[in-house]
């Protein structure tokens, strides 16, 4: 298989990963007891996207859930960099992937949230900046390596 399609593949794989954690009914059912289950409200309340009073009903998962957004889209926007070599594009993409499946959870019954999209988002950030940081030290560590002169 070519390179560009095994980070194509790798990119499918992690969004269809998100996709299925933020639509399944139950993220705890999932966890414990491996059950995947989905449904579908034909038509959601989509004032709660904007909905900003739960964010202080903390449970006990809470910190965990959102870690778990954090990092899963900065590991979408690692992937979408890889393939697509371009950070701008990839940032662009896992905005709206996120924002996509936090719509779709309003859909489904689950608590579908603009701050929600802006941890998603942040995450996504927070890895094109490491991206950027760490491609930017290791240019300076080759430019700063010292050239032999043939002795």
């Amino acid at each position: 298989m070519e390179m560009k399609h095994l980070k194509l593949t790798a990119v499918l794989l992690w969004a269809g990963l998100l996709l299925m954690l933020t639509g399944t009914e139950s993220l705890k059912q999932l966890l414990l007891y491996k059950e995947l289950a989905f449904t579908f409200d034909p038509s959601p309340d989509f004032r709660e996207f904007f909905r900003w009073a739960d964010i202080q009903h903390i449970h006990s998962e809470w910190v965990l859930v959102k870690l778990g957004h954090f990092a899963g889209f900065a590991v979408l926007d690692l992937l979408l960099m890889f393939w697509l070599g371009r950070k701008l594009p990839a940032l662009a993409l896992s905005f709206l992937f996120a924002l996509g499946t936090e719509v779709l959870q309003l859909f489904q019954n689950r608590d579908g949230r603009l701050y929600d999209v802006m941890i998603d988002t942040a995450g996504a950030f927070s890895a094109a900046l490491l991206f950027i940081c760490l491609h930017y030290i290791l240019s300076k560590k080759r430019v700063s390596l010292p050239v032999s002169n043939g002795k």
